[in-house]
């Protein structure tokens, strides 16, 4: 995983996904390019049993000493999964759009939580309870 993509804020807003000792960072909209290794990655554990899969949309704010700040969205790994799976296939005017629609959506309409449910998502991957 880069660290260092997110430091230098290549981009604004991540996709972070975690699952069994791997974890993978990816600008947002390379999860929608078909057949990308973000796309891969991402959709990789779609139908592989085998414990919780953590996914999680990471949006850089701004910086403080260097170091980015913003908020983290819990989302249903299934569910996104699906989403792209969908869209990732259609022409790429139609595929910015709809990665407008979706950011705006995730950012602007969040779920709110207590502490000790982000825990018990990250502990289990609780996809059903999440966007």
């Amino acid at each position: 995983m880069s660290l260092s993509k997110l430091c230098r804020q290549e981009f604004s807003d991540y996709l972070f996904l975690a699952r069994r000792g791997w974890c993978g960072l990816f600008d947002f909209p390379a999860i929608y390019e078909k057949d990308s290794y973000a796309n891969l990655c991402w959709t990789a554990y779609r139908a592989v049993p085998g414990g919780p899969v953590i996914a999680l949309l990471l949006h850089v704010d701004k910086s403080v000493g260097g170091l980015p700040w913003g908020s983290v969205t819990i989302l249903n790994y299934r569910a996104s999964v699906e989403d792209v799976e969908i869209f990732a296939p259609l022409p790429q005017a139609q595929r910015e759009r709809h990665i407008r629609l979706i950011l705006r959506r995730y950012l602007h309409n969040p779920r709110y939580c207590c502490v000790r449910e982000v825990i018990e998502y990250l502990k289990t991957g609780g996809e059903s309870q999440w966007m």
